[in-house]
């Protein structure tokens, strides 16, 4: 099988687990123990959050080790439920599942949510952003990189906007953004982006299942209690195991060679488009690939539905998918492809190809001579 569903989950790294499984065996004690195992343990967990910081760029102290991005998510939306000065939430229409379900869930709390559509490109405009700006906005959620295509926001210049309002109205604006795919996949820095927020996943970066990152420029107040680990911000027993994996996750991926991603997809993307049908999502790729993760594509060949094809590719030894595996029904699934203009028939036949740092060409040119005999065969079933 050819792995090639690296946004979804990555294969996890051999040396990362080993370090994993060994930090379980050897500070096995819990950290809030008072006893000395669990001082041991308490004291490397503080190591591990400080490498984190330095990885980060940020302070250790704003650093909070989750479940994984979903949690990290939750824990800074459900926080509006504390306030009792609701008003309105703004979030991107590209938003992963689990910060657009919980913003709409809001609404029924009597938050005014309005959702910030990109343009064709993907890309969300700046002047799109300060229109939908008010005097009683509350916070801002836009993910850096979109886990479906790829495309990269300007995030700079949008989070300058929010600081402008600020300081218009008097009044702070929560600026979360959801780095999890952004993360080894382009270079950013906490220290130079002055978001309040920011959420991490170690599965997505060959680190182990069920554990994250959550940053907080200044700590906010959640809505869940019981233990006071973490600060309070996330109670529960600490995974020292978990925290370890993803510390070193994070110190391997950072150094990654993008050349090698950018040089492999530029040659899929080349090739892609030969095959018959095909149709690069969002076509503005083509003009401008600087706008887009060179470890993610999106491509469609309607009316070739789009989960046909993901299954007759598994059959022929190749994993891809239609977008984000936490979609759980077919109009979540093509919520974002259609908030940048894209149709829906088009959406429903997208496919989801990303690759990652040990993905070589040649399983790239494998793969495109079996998608294009697949893509006629299934054509011919369809027409």
């Amino acid at each position: 099988m050819i792995y090639l569903d690296w946004a979804s989950t990555t294969a996890p790294d051999t040396e990362i687990m080993k370090e994993s499984l060994h930090v379980s065996q050897k500070y096995y004690g819990n950290p809030s123990s008072l006893h000395h195992d669990g001082v041991k343990a308490s004291h490397k967990l503080s190591e591990l959050r400080k490498e984190c910081s330095t990885h980060l760029r940020c302070g250790a102290e704003q650093l909070y080790f989750t479940s994984g991005g979903t949690e990290s998510n939750n824990i800074v939306v459900s926080s509006l439920l504390k306030r009792r000065d609701k008003g309105r939430i703004i979030i991107s229409g590209l938003e992963h599942p689990s910060l657009w379900e919980p913003v709409q869930a809001l609404k029924n709390s009597g938050w005014e949510v309005k959702a910030l559509n990109p343009g064709r490109n993907g890309r969300i405009k700046g002047s799109k952003l300060s229109r939908l700006l008010t005097d009683d906005s509350r916070m801002v959620l836009i993910m850096a990189v979109h886990n479906e295509t790829g495309v990269i926001q300007p995030m700079e210049e949008l989070i300058a906007l929010v600081r402008e309002k600020e300081k218009e109205t008097g009044r702070n604006i929560h600026f979360h953004s959801d780095l999890v795919q952004a993360t080894g996949k382009v270079p950013f820095s906490l220290e130079n982006w002055d978001l309040d927020s920011a959420s991490f996943s170690a599965h997505k970066i060959r680190g182990p299942r069920g554990i994250g990152l959550l940053y907080l420029k200044k700590a906010l107040q959640p809505l869940y209690t019981g233990g006071g680990q973490e600060s309070g911000i996330r109670p529960g027993t600490e995974n020292l195991a978990g925290a370890a994996g993803l510390t070193m996750a994070l110190k391997k991926t950072l150094s990654t060679d993008y050349k090698s991603a950018k040089k492999r997809m530029s040659r899929l993307i080349k090739e892609v488009q030969k095959i018959r049908g095909c149709r690069i999502l969002p076509e503005d790729r083509m003009t401008h690939p600087e706008y887009y993760s060179p470890w993610i594509l999106s491509c469609a060949f309607p009316p070739l539905p789009g989960e046909v094809l993901v299954r007759v590719m598994d059959e022929a030894g190749y994993a891809i998918s239609t977008g984000s595996a936490c979609s759980s029904n077919k109009k979540s699934r093509t919520r974002s492809l259609e908030s940048m203009g894209i149709e829906t028939k088009t959406a429903f036949s997208s496919l989801r190809i990303s690759q990652g740092p040990s993905t070589t060409m040649e399983e790239l040119e494998s793969f495109l001579v079996s998608l294009k005999e697949q893509t006629a065969i299934v054509g011919r079933a369809v027409f």
